[in-house]
């Protein structure tokens, strides 16, 4: 059975052809150079909260990236200075695995966290985005935050999303009613996608109609955007 994430669930909801590709048919997506800097200043910034030095958490920023070609040492130090990290302000990665729902066979949730601080009361996603958004504009931190009630069971979650390249920060308190409502945007996607798997492991000739492709400004980003044009422009 698929282990669910937040990003797993956001891109069928975006797209359930790229979905399709990348989840069902395994296929791999090129690390580009907003997912290699991404991966690398987050490095640095979870080095720099355990207590490393800023050169040295910068270095690990970029093995952590595999040395990407376009990732430059100048920006992941000048994009994790602009982060308030600072030693010991939280638990830093916190990983989870939680089912959505009390079935046995319920659908599973997993996904790390960037910093958890206050005891579970306040959490922390750092962006490397060049457009910030609203932390309510998608159901990622409210998912987090419904993690937090269920790990430390605490009756409300500040959720912060940190946009390093503004040092801007969207905010908010999440209550009992916005965790259960991130939960069942979360358990009724993954509902729908087993059901769709389902449906093709008894006709995987179907794919596409199973699968459909939902063009968006999105298509300029993917990898399987030709494929889909010729794909879906015969059907």
């Amino acid at each position: 059975m698929m282990i669910f994430s937040f990003s797993r669930l956001n891109l069928f909801q975006s797209c359930p052809f790229r979905f399709y590709k990348k989840y069902v048919l395994g296929y791999e997506e090129p690390m580009t150079l907003p997912l290699a800097l991404g991966k690398s200043v987050h490095k640095a910034i979870e080095d720099k909260i355990n207590g490393v030095e800023h050169r040295e958490a910068v270095l690990n920023g970029l093995i952590e990236a595999d040395f990407h070609p376009e990732v430059r040492a100048e920006d992941v130090s000048f994009l994790t200075s602009r982060s308030n990290a600072a030693p010991g302000m939280g638990k830093t990665e916190l990983h989870f695995k939680l089912p959505l729902n009390d079935s046995q066979d319920g659908p599973l949730l997993q996904g790390y966290i960037d910093v958890v601080s206050n005891s579970g009361m306040a959490i922390t996603d750092w962006k490397t985005n060049r457009v910030p958004y609203h932390v309510l504009d998608n159901h990622q931190v409210g998912l987090y935050a419904w993690v937090m009630g269920e790990l430390y069971n605490v009756p409300h979650v500040v959720g912060t999303l940190y946009f390093l390249r503004f040092r801007k920060r969207s905010s908010h308190c999440f209550m009992p009613a916005d965790m259960e409502r991130a939960r069942l945007w979360a358990l009724g996607l993954a509902k729908e996608v087993n059901a769709r798997m389902e449906l093709y492991g008894m006709v995987p000739g179907e794919a596409t109609r199973i699968f459909p492709a939902n063009p968006s400004g999105h298509c300029k980003h993917c990898p399987f955007a030709r494929e889909c044009l010729r794909t879906f422009a015969t059907i």
